[in-house]
């Protein structure tokens, strides 16, 4: 073959280059195919931009996802497009490249057309030689969204772990690193920083028997795979905090222990309520087993007293030779001093467990105050002094209130003005303001008196429990220094309290308030009984039944009915079941029921009674020696008409017969 000419091989040269030119434009070509194809395809937001602020090209997903038409988006500044608040820091990454910083994960909101704010995240580049911006963005709305959920869950958590002060925490048990929530360090009062030795300072806090249960239950967990409970306390620099802890074993995906997790509460509030609860349960129980035993008590001592001072009051009334009834006299007003202080003391126990109530009834306040003067006629005759009565004449006949506790407060005070008044007067005075225009008016009852007085410092004294003015008193005249206190003290239920004005050596004044209802058509007004006369019972023969266990009552009441009705039909029971037998055979007048009895007591006697026989009518009275439970409420659920309370006299008695028969 024959070697080509030089002419020939330049022209090759030529063809080849040729080809490669074409080749390259083909290349070339290709690139911006495909780059055209990307950049108007890809799901990605993509634009090109000035520095001036305005696109040059923007991509289909951006054209979507912002809402406007092509020429809207290029023919303003893309500042226009972008959330107000977001515009200074925009302008600043502008200005950054410009200077030929890149952009790398730039945020920023923008405006869509239908006014949706979305989040946009950028990654830029400046070509310098252009001076060409391209910029490719990603929409991360939901991803905002998503955080700001998060964000707002884990604030809710830590909110309820305080609201809940429970602390979470999770050991991780291949790294060894320990996680606390920020209310744990809250609960053990340790310092965030501390996270060197936190586990050792989190076990300061434990008692040593508390940390070898603690480790227990936690090697358990693991090696058992359960979860676990621990209560135990942690001790402070101030105080004392009780946490209830569960902790749950974490596994891997081969059922291996990987991490342990857990929450810790602080359960302090929940415990000293649960103590203060078996505390008042405790305080309940002795309170009770208290009541039980002055109940019993008051029986025990009561029972006796009622055949002393009772026997004595009858024999008094006898043929005595003069030394004997000094000596009889004496005795009963021993007698009688015991019975003040039993009651002093039941009444204060009483008092002391929340027991006593306010018994409200329609009450005649002439007669109430006739009988209290009436009750200390005697005494005062005995140190020959004057007991007056002054009552505001002005005052309505009836009012509403509890006149037994009115009784109790003005027999207190008047016995105290007589044992201390040698000589001159004691005055009950009862007047009454504003009761001529209202439903209610205030009465002031005072007790006056021309005795010793009291001196200024004791003033004070005399109205603490167990105390008297001094211990020559104590000596003198006895007592158990409880009256006053226990007059004050019913008197708060009435919303008053008394009141002293005294002068040593020139007698006192104590009085006191209390506001009740005028009732101007009474329907059941209580009745205070003056003296009748013996004879007044004795036109016609009563049948009564004694329902009595002890045989010296059974025969006091006897001789105090005799005394009182002469003549008079009386069977006797030595229990409830013997008084239902009797009851079957005869018919009575009157029942007088002891009401602590064996076999079958008041109460249920009395139920039976009007139940089982059907005797609605005869009236039933409870002797009792019990005062703890003797409220009104337990005689009407048992249909029990009224009740004598052990030691009785024969006027009592005899109030009872006039009030029933």
């Amino acid at each position: 073959m024959a070697k080509s000419s030089g002419p020939d091989n330049a022209l090759l040269v030529k063809i080849q280059e040729l080809e490669k030119e074409i080749e390259n434009y083909k290349s070339r070509n290709d690139f911006a195919s495909n780059f055209d194809y990307y950049f108007n395809e890809s799901a990605d937001l993509i634009c090109t931009a000035n520095t001036d602020g305005y696109f040059l090209d923007v991509n289909k997903s951006l054209i979507n996802t912002l809402g406007y038409s092509k020429v809207e988006l290029l023919s303003q500044s893309f500042i226009n497009f972008i959330h107000p608040e977001d515009i200074a820091k925009t302008n600043s990454e502008l200005s950054n490249l410009k200077k030929g910083e890149n952009t790398l994960s730039f945020s920023n909101r923008y405006i869509t057309k239908n006014n949706e704010i979305i989040h946009l995240q950028w990654t830029s580049t400046l070509n310098t030689d252009t001076g060409k911006v391209f910029a490719i963005a990603r929409n991360i709305s939901a991803l905002i969204s998503t955080e700001e959920k998060l964000q707002t869950s884990e604030k809710l958590l830590n909110e309820s772990q305080k609201m809940a002060k429970i602390g979470s925490w999770e050991f991780n048990l291949v790294t060894q690193e320990l996680y606390w929530s920020n209310q744990l360090y809250k609960i053990f009062e340790i310092d965030k920083k501390s996270t060197q030795n936190l586990y050792e300072e989190y076990l300061s806090k434990f008692k040593e028997e508390d940390i070898a249960l603690l480790q227990q239950k936690i090697e358990s967990s693991i090696a058992n795979k359960i979860s676990y409970e621990i209560e135990h306390p942690i001790y402070l620099n101030k105080n004392v905090k009780w946490i209830l802890g569960y902790g749950e074993p974490i596994l891997d995906a081969d059922n291996n222990v990987v991490k342990i997790r857990g929450i810790a509460q602080d359960i302090t509030l929940k415990k000293e309520s649960e103590n203060a609860i078996k505390e008042k349960k405790y305080a309940e129980l002795a309170n009770k087993s208290k009541s039980e035993f002055l109940a019993n008590m008051s029986h025990e001592i009561r029972t006796p007293l009622n055949g002393i001072i009772g026997f004595t009051d009858l024999l008094v009334d006898s043929e005595l030779n003069t030394f004997q009834k000094v000596y009889m006299k004496n005795i009963n007003q021993s007698a009688n001093l015991l019975l003040e202080i039993v009651n002093d003391i039941l009444d204060y126990s009483k008092i002391e467990a929340g027991k006593f109530k306010l018994a409200n009834e329609v009450v005649n306040i002439e007669e109430l105050s006739n009988q209290v003067v009436d009750l200390f006629n005697h005494s005062a005759v005995s140190k020959n002094l004057n007991l007056l009565l002054d009552f505001d004449t002005s005052l309505p006949k009836f009012i509403e209130t509890d006149s037994l506790r009115i009784k109790q407060v003005l027999a207190n005070l008047l016995s105290n003005a007589i044992k201390f008044t040698k000589k001159g007067n004691v005055t009950l005075s009862i007047n009454g303001e504003n009761h001529t225009a209202n439903d209610f008016l205030k009465i002031t009852f005072s007790v006056i008196d021309t005795g010793r007085g009291i001196k200024n410092e004791n003033q004070n004294k005399i109205f603490e429990s167990f105390e008297q003015e001094n211990v020559y008193i104590d000596k003198k005249f006895g007592g158990t220094g409880l009256g006053l206190s226990i007059s004050n003290s019913i008197l708060k239920e009435f919303k008053s309290e008394l009141k002293l004005k005294s002068e040593y050596k020139n007698g006192s004044t104590f009085s006191f308030d209390i506001i009740c209802k005028v009732i101007k058509k009474p329907e059941n007004t209580v009745s205070i009984l003056k003296k009748e006369s013996i004879d007044s019972f004795s036109e016609k023969e009563v049948s009564i039944l004694i329902v009595e266990d002890n045989q010296i009552n059974m025969l006091l009441i006897e001789k105090m009915i005799g005394k009182i009705l002469g003549e008079t039909n009386i069977i006797k029971a030595e229990n409830g079941i013997i008084a239902l037998k009797k009851l079957k055979k005869h018919t009575f007048d009157i029942i007088l029921l002891d009401i602590q009895m064996p076999k079958m007591n008041g109460f249920e006697t009395a139920k039976y009674i009007r139940e089982n026989l059907n005797l609605t009518e005869v009236p039933i009275i409870a002797i009792t020696a019990g005062v703890i439970d003797n409220d009104s409420q337990k005689y009407e659920e048992h249909k029990i008409n009224d009740f004598l309370l052990k030691p009785y006299k024969s006027e009592q008695l005899q109030a009872i017969f006039k009030k029933h028969l």
